[in-house]
C-alpha cells in the first residue's frame, strides 16, 4: 500500500475505535494528538524503507533513513511488519510518551498508546491484501496475505488501490467523522 493508503486506512479504524466505540468526551487537543499518534503508528512500520515517502516528510530524512536501515532485519516487510516488530514499536513509543513531561500519566498515555497501536496494526492488516503480504510471524520466512494465492492480491499504488481501495478508505473516514459530529 501506499503512504495516504496507509494514513487512510489508520484514520478510520482509529475513529470508528476512538469516535464510534468509545463513549468519552474529547476535547479538540485530545482528538489532535489522537490523530497524530495514529499517523505515526501508521507510518511506523515503513521506517524501514529508506526511499519511503515517509521519510522525504522529516527534515534531513534521507540521511536519518541510511543510518537507522542497519536495525531492520532483513530489510523492508521483515522485523517491523511483524508481530514481534509490532511489539517492539509499540514498546518504544510508549517510552517516548513516558518521557513528555506535561502528559497526564495514565488516560492521555493509554490513549496515545492505543491510536498508535491501532495505526501500526492497520499499516500491517492493509499490506495483508498486497501481492508480497507481511511475515507476520517473523523470523519465519513465510509471508503470509489475503487471500492466501499471491497473484490475486493487489499490487501496491496501481489503479486499484488509487481509483477503489484509496477513495473508499477516504470517504469511509469522512462518514464516519461526520456521523459522530452529527451524533454529538
Amino acid at each position: 500500500m501506499t503512504y495516504k493508503t496507509h494514513l487512510s486506512t489508520g484514520l478510520l479504524f482509529s475513529s470508528i475505535v476512538f469516535l464510534v466505540l468509545m463513549d468519552i468526551q474529547y476535547s479538540p487537543i485530545l482528538i489532535l494528538s489522537l490523530a497524530i499518534s495514529t499517523i505515526i503508528g501508521s507510518s511506523s512500520p515503513d521506517l524501514d524503507t529508506p526511499t519511503g515517502e515517509l521519510w522525504d516528510k522529516i527534515p534531513a530524512g534521507g540521511v536519518l533513513s541510511r543510518l537507522i536501515k542497519p536495525v531492520f532485519i532483513g530489510g523492508h516487510r521483515h522485523l517491523s511488519h511483524s508481530l514481534i516488530g509490532f511489539v517492539l514499536f509499540a514498546g518504544l513509543f510508549y517510552l517516548i510518551l513516558s518521557l513528555i513531561p506535561d502528559l497526564p500519566v495514565l488516560h492521555a498515555t493509554y490513549f496515545l498508546l492505543l491510536a498508535y497501536a491501532i495505526g501500526y496494526a492497520s499499516h500491517i492488516t492493509a499490506d495483508l491484501f498486497t501481492e508480497m503480504g507481511v511475515p507476520l510471524l517473523f523470523p519465519l520466512g513465510y509471508h503470509l496475505g489475503i487471500p492466501p494465492i499471491k497473484r490475486t492480491r493487489m499490487k501496491t499504488g496501481r489503479w486499484f488501490e488509487n481509483l477503489v481501495v484509496y477513495p473508499v478508505l477516504t470517504l469511509a473516514l469522512i462518514v464516519t467523522i461526520y456521523w459522530y459530529i452529527s451524533v454529538n
